[in-house]
């Protein structure tokens, strides 16, 4: 390890490393470290939407873990040539987020806007700025919204069995009410209209949890993981020694 792995305040790197070790062990079911995971983010009081649910006696069936995920801009790009049907459902959903009502489907906008050649999603607002395109106020915040969901990474998400749970992580950085509230939307699209893409049969039933300082009341912290990193790995293993000088940083800034 080198000096900087030591007050790296990166949280790619230290979510990279979590994503490792939640890999492990993963047929060991509840006593693997996702399932140690799990039965610590069940003490927090967690709001679900699609149904209600808690994170116990689960059976660890249909696990997946993705980190960085960028679902929907990914779906958009495998949904071409024809484009038009997924992005209508997209801006559907987003006009019930943004509660507006007279706004022009992706479908009905005047060329180049809806031409994926000549204009990305999330480009949609600058380029009928540019091109001198009007759009009404709910048109601006819908494709605003859906900019912004395609230019979000999600930094972790976890599929168990019907349970979609998507995590905003922070290392030193304090939580944005603005990004958590788009990342519960992006976490709806994926519910809704992306579900069987990432393994469901079902809209499941869906969360968002957040990792960071306990100062900043996560729904679980880093000195939890590294406790796990501790039970899962020697004490020669990189990733539980990046973990815990993380969670030893943020203990030197009083972060947690």
């Amino acid at each position: 390890m080198t000096k900087y792995d030591y007050y790296n305040r990166e949280e790619r790197a230290i979510c990279a490393h979590l994503f490792r070790l939640l890999h492990e062990k993963l047929d060991y079911k509840s006593e693997s470290p996702l399932g140690h995971f799990i039965e610590v983010l069940s003490k927090s009081n967690l709001t679900f939407k699609n149904g209600n649910s808690t994170l116990t006696n689960l059976r660890f069936d249909n696990i997946s873990i993705f980190s960085e995920a960028s679902i929907i801009r990914d779906a958009y790009q495998n949904a071409k040539p024809d484009t038009y049907p997924f992005m209508d459902d997209l801006t559907k959903i987003i006009m019930k987020q943004e509660k507006v009502s007279d706004c022009r489907l992706y479908s009905e906008l005047p060329k180049p806007l809806n031409n994926g050649k000549q204009t990305h999603p999330k480009q949609i607002r600058q380029k009928a700025t540019s091109e001198g395109i009007q759009l009404n106020e709910s048109e601006s915040r819908v494709y605003g919204a859906m900019q912004g969901m395609f230019n979000a990474k999600p930094d972790l998400v976890i599929t168990i069995d019907n349970i979609l749970l998507v995590c905003e992580a922070k290392h030193t950085e304090s939580f944005d009410k603005e990004q958590l509230k788009r990342t519960w939307n992006i976490a709806e699209v994926w519910a809704t209209l992306l579900y069987k893409d990432i393994g469901f049969s079902e809209p499941p039933i869906y969360t968002l949890f957040k990792l960071g300082g306990a100062t900043f009341k996560p729904d679980i912290n880093w000195t939890s993981i590294s406790q796990i990193a501790d039970k899962t790995y020697n004490e020669n293993d990189r990733t539980r020694i990046a973990i815990k000088a993380g969670a030893e940083l943020l203990k030197r800034q009083r972060l947690e």
